[in-house]
Parts: C-alpha cells; structure tokens; sequence
C-alpha cells in the first residue's frame, strides 16, 4: 500500500493495518527508484505475502537490496534471514542489533523471557543471518533516497531509527499520541529512553512512521511534542505496553 511518492506499507500485523500475519510489525518499503530497501522484516508467519504485497505496489521485489532493521525483537527481525535469502537483500542494523541478530542470540534478543511470558511460541526463535552494522549518523543510498541512522536506545539496546530528509522512521521508540514502549526486558532502559526521545524531538519530523499502530505523513513532530509535555511535568509519557 503505497502512502507516499517514497514510502509503501507491505506488512502490518494486528496493531497495525492487519495486511499480514497478526505479529507482524510495520514493514515499510523505500522506493528509491533505481533500488527500495524495507524498513524491518515482520514475524515470519507469511512472509511470502510480504512479496506479494511489493508486487502488489507495482514494484518488482528483485529491485529491494537492503533491509534495515530498527532492532531484533521478534516481531521486527525474524523475518530478515527468509527475506534476505529470497530477495538477495543484505540486512543492516546498529552494532548491538548486528551482533546480536548475527549470532542468534535469544537471550539478547529477550526471545527467552517473552517465550516464557507466553508471547511466542514456545519453539519460536530469531534466526540468525549476517547483519552489517551502521556507525550512528552513517547513511545509506537508497537510489534517489538517503537514509540516515539514528541510534536511539531506550526500547532497547541496539535500537535505531532512520531518518529520510524530514521523515522518520521510528520503530518502537514511539507510537502515536507519544506513547513509548516499555518493558520488563534485561535492555530496556527509562533514562537512555528519555535522552532518546528528547533528541528525536529535536528533529521536528514531518513523516511519523512508526513500527506499530498509526502513521502520520505531516505533522509528525506533534507525537513527539506530547511525549515532551509530561517529561516537561517530571512525568513519564505514556506507555503503549499493556494496554
């Protein structure tokens, strides 16, 4: 679902626009002309109907080279070793998420503790698949498009954003109306999040694109702008877990 001249939706699960299997992250397709890159990789439920999406949005999925994962929870990496191998797509992430993506690690990736906690499956796992790590502030050409990677800690160790000219794509540093995501995980960190959301709100974005719920394609600055407003209290801003 193409939602503007650059940017299509391929995958959506549940909390989003439900396109695809119901744990499904996000997933947003770069359209950069010459070559696109997907932001993300889903569950691996069916991700043979995230291809067919691509084509569904008149893209031939032999022109996505690149995978650009946010971080490597189970919703947004365990897609990127079968999307890889079929669309011969090299898969990029922040140093942690690299690491720990390339060697599998389930207990980094807390897949140990969310199996416990009846989320996954109890013989779900991420698996591994090279992962090329991005310096913070490094680019990377997309055709006609540059994207930017911002680390952004707080979620998660490792997590990252990617910033393309004035619109962000956030993974689950924030969702509409400045909720962040908060969990009892070994990685997630309240004070690394803060600092996180300050320095994004800096960027006063137009694109709000995050890995889960609604998306805004102007204005995006105002979810950060309401997440800003009760840290301005000594407040923590809302959080979209549990709820």
């Amino acid at each position: 679902m193409r939602i503007s001249k650059n940017v299509c939706i391929v995958a959506s699960g549940d909390s989003g626009l439900s396109l695809t299997g119901p744990a499904d992250c996000t997933v947003y397709l770069v359209d950069g002309g010459s070559s696109c890159a997907l932001i993300d990789a889903g569950f691996t439920l069916e991700p043979e109907q995230i291809v067919r999406n691509i084509e569904d949005d008149g893209i031939d999925p032999d022109r996505v080279d690149s995978i650009l994962l946010t971080h490597g929870h189970g919703d947004h990496a365990a897609g990127a070793r079968w999307l890889s191998l079929r669309l011969g797509a090299k898969v990029y992430a922040s140093d942690a998420t690299a690491a720990y993506v390339s060697r599998g690690d389930q207990k980094a990736l807390s897949v140990d503790v969310a199996r416990d906690a009846g989320l996954y499956p109890q013989d779900f796992h991420v698996p591994s698949v090279p992962v090329t790590p991005l310096a913070d502030g490094s680019t990377i050409e997309v055709g006609d498009v540059r994207l930017s990677a911002i680390y952004s800690p707080g979620h998660c160790s490792g997590h990252c954003c990617y910033l393309m000219g004035e619109d962000l794509f956030c993974g689950d540093v924030m969702s509409a109306g400045g909720r962040i995501a908060l969990q009892d995980i070994w990685d997630c960190d309240i004070q690394a999040y803060l600092d996180t959301v300050r320095k994004l709100h800096g960027l006063h974005v137009r694109g709000f694109f995050p890995g889960h719920g609604a998306f805004s394609l102007e204005r995006g600055y105002r979810h950060f702008d309401a997440a800003m407003e009760r840290i301005g209290r000594l407040w923590l801003p809302l959080n979209s877990i549990g709820e």
